[in-house]
């Protein structure tokens, strides 16, 4: 069960009540009493039970739906939970929102829900909502928190949860971090994955620590793709990196160019380094074509000099 934060809600019709039914008291309207004594009496008593009943309900559905790819109707099923929201706790609702919203992709709506939910959920729902939580920090691009959030988890003796490893190990990655214990996530996911996913972001991940250290790096297949869209514009970042490894400049950029057309609607930290890597390529291209241009021009000049 989540941890109980009784809704300002509740409290307000609480103390209206109990101030109405001392006001009539003293004015002398004690017909008053009873009807505000039931009032109270339901407050207190009946509404906390018919709240936990409801919130037990939209926790099955909400899971059952999150479990059956339909996470896109979690957002209207709670909006329609008026009662539970106005008396209930917003943990339990936050909660499932930022699990349906990471499912939608819609990281930064994930992680405004998961900030208010995770300080009270329980500890069976904590492996969940920490992994949606690290995950859009890292899509988003927040790569420290990202990576500490990770590690703070697994040192609590989380779930080692093979998406989070490899997170880990790619957050470090863009921090500087490239010694052995990187490598070692990279690995501990790889022996753990058992999604097409968490393949994929072992790949890549891999193939961005051979680049960095200089090492021939791994072929990345041409088919290769993924449903999740922050992954396909990873995928088009790699790409870009192995062609300019390997010299083929016009390719790299327009590997660049497709990451970062695919980032370009919500916040991707991978379309963010592929426009950095698109706009540092033009400009030194430019530079390398400007320079070549003007030893042609001052070949052609002694050139015609001589003939003279």
């Amino acid at each position: 069960m989540y941890k109980k934060k009784m809704s300002l809600t509740g409290v307000a019709a609480q103390i209206i009540t109990i101030g109405l039914l001392f006001i009539f008291w003293r004015l002398g309207q004690k017909w008053v009493v009873v009807p505000a004594a039931l009032v109270l009496i339901f407050l207190f008593f009946f509404l906390p039970r018919v709240i936990s009943r409801m919130e037990e309900k939209f926790h099955r559905k909400s899971l059952m739906l999150l479990a059956t790819g339909k996470a896109s109707e979690v957002p209207a099923y709670a909006s329609r939970q008026i009662l539970l929201s106005l008396f209930g706790a917003s943990a339990p609702i936050d909660a499932k929102l930022g699990l349906a919203f990471s499912q939608m992709g819609e990281y930064e709506a994930a992680l405004e829900c998961l900030n208010q939910a995770i300080p009270f959920a329980p500890p069976s729902e904590m492996p969940a909502l920490q992994a949606a939580y690290i995950k859009s920090l890292f899509v988003t691009g927040d790569p420290a928190r990202a990576e500490a959030e990770g590690r703070q988890m697994l040192d609590k003796g989380g779930a080692r949860l093979p998406e989070v490893l490899v997170i880990i190990a790619r957050a470090r990655l863009s921090l500087g971090k490239t010694g052995p214990e990187t490598m070692s996530y990279i690995e501990e996911a790889e022996s753990l994955s058992t999604s097409g996913d968490i393949a994929l972001m072992v790949l890549l991940c891999r193939i961005e620590l051979q680049l960095v250290h200089g090492k021939k790096a791994d072929d990345l297949p041409g088919d290769i793709d993924s449903a999740q869209p922050y992954l396909r514009v990873w995928i088009h970042l790699v790409r870009g990196k192995l062609r300019e490894q390997r010299g083929k400049f016009k390719d790299a950029l327009q590997s660049y160019a497709k990451a970062a057309e695919l980032g370009k609607e919500d916040r991707c930290w991978f379309a963010e380094l592929a426009r950095t890597r698109l706009e540092a390529l033009t400009k030194n291209n430019h530079t390398a074509d400007t320079v070549q241009g003007q030893d042609l021009d001052d070949a052609v000049r002694r050139k015609k000099k001589r003939r003279r």
